[in-house]
């Protein structure tokens, strides 16, 4: 059996595919290895010993004040812009720190192989200069491979075939010169390593085995996409260790079928006006309530009515089947549960791969198309609540 080594880099939607994957690989036989940021230890130590931190500024960076106006679209575009360019240096060192301690990872575990997510820069260099054996693990079609009527993720609503296409030349283009050229041009020239353009371009478009975590009922794979891309489904870690409070227990005896709202790890610029609008808008209509603050998302008062419970980082696999339908930002992740669970769920996308969940759910009958995060009114929300309380899935 393999070395395999899975190397992820972002939040913790960014690591449960390659958590769930590890236990996979590990029920075949396989000795695994995790390399991820350092505040994902004891999810990894769950699975195996062989733990390589990723330096947590990381995520120190995406949890900055920086980084959350940008998610949290707060302020004017132009504002966004300056934020942007004072951060180009600040995620420019980051990223060249990720880069040594991959390299570290691989030194001390001598993998067969590496799983990485596309945020991994190493993984990279090590195919094409140690011809080490790697494959891209990715949550999110519209990615790598070119859809012709879906546009990168990137990017924002769908348009002709050939803007649709040419989004993705765009996307490759700064994926190659910011981060493999980019970010990890200090690396190369230190090691005395040289790769080209055209290389790049050839092993992302030819080389580079691709697996889409996803689920067919969600998006079925295109018949003109290259061997090396495929989908496979969408996995949910078994082992998932959670013993619920008492108090929310027996709020789940009390209160049947809650609505449930989180965020994940995206944030917003209201997040106290969303927690004040969500309770108005339960208490008018009678409806229980479970609030995700997460990451900060949502920000609830500190006093609840009973018929309202918040909660931080309670795994979807314990929660999900208690719930009634669901309300969130359109993570792979999470909308991938509330479809394996059935639950009428409806997207308040705030960035990228969301909008593309957002025109999924509705196209396949499985949920409700919602508005973005900056678009929140109490009465948007009110209607949303509405309609989606009225879906059925089909038979």
């Amino acid at each position: 059996m393999a070395k395999i080594l899975l190397m992820s880099l972002g939040s913790r939607g960014d690591m449960e595919p390659f958590l769930a994957l590890g236990e996979e690989l590990i029920e075949q036989g396989h000795e695994i290895a995790c390399c991820m940021p350092a505040q994902f230890e004891s999810s990894a130590l769950e699975l195996t010993p062989h733990f390589f931190a990723e330096h947590k500024s990381f995520i120190q960076l995406i949890e900055g004040p920086e980084i959350k106006k940008i998610l949290g679209q707060d302020g004017s575009g132009f504002s966004r812009l300056l934020t942007i360019s004072k951060l180009i240096n600040q995620v420019k060192s980051v990223q060249q720190q990720m880069i040594e301690d991959q390299e570290r990872a691989v030194k001390n575990f001598k993998p067969d192989q590496i799983i990485f997510h596309i945020k991994c820069i190493y993984p990279v260099i090590w195919a094409l200069r140690f011809k080490g054996k790697v494959k891209l693990l990715s949550p999110m079609p519209a990615l790598l491979d070119p859809i012709k009527d879906i546009p990168h993720v990137g990017f924002g609503k769908a348009g002709f075939k050939a803007w649709n296409l040419m989004t993705y030349k765009l996307a490759e283009y700064a994926l190659i010169r910011q981060s493999i050229l980019g970010y990890g041009k200090s690396f190369l020239k230190k090691n005395q390593i040289k790769i080209s353009l055209k290389e790049l371009k050839t092993f992302y478009r030819k080389t580079l085995k691709v697996e889409y975590s996803i689920s067919e009922e969600l998006f079925s794979r295109p018949i003109y996409w290259p061997e090396r891309a495929e989908i496979t489904r969408f996995r949910e870690r078994k082992k998932h260790p959670y013993t619920p409070s008492t108090e929310l227990k027996q709020f789940l005896k009390d209160h049947p079928n809650p609505l449930y709202i989180g965020f994940g790890s995206m944030l917003n610029a209201h997040p106290k006006q969303i927690a004040l609008d969500v309770l108005t808008v339960c208490k008018k209509h009678q409806i229980p309530v479970i609030m995700n603050e997460s990451w900060g998302g949502i920000e609830c008062p500190e006093k609840l009515p009973r018929w309202a419970f918040k909660i931080k980082n309670i795994p979807f696999l314990f929660l999900f089947p208690y719930l009634g339908c669901v309300i969130h930002h359109g993570g792979s992740g999470t909308t991938h549960t509330a479809l394996i669970h059935k639950k009428p769920q409806a997207i308040i996308p705030h960035i990228a791969d969301q909008f593309f969940w957002n025109r999924q759910i509705q196209k396949k009958e499985v949920g409700i198309s919602g508005f973005k995060i900056k678009k929140w009114s109490l009465k948007k929300f009110e209607d949303l609540v509405c309609v989606l309380r009225e879906f059925k899935f089909k038979e």
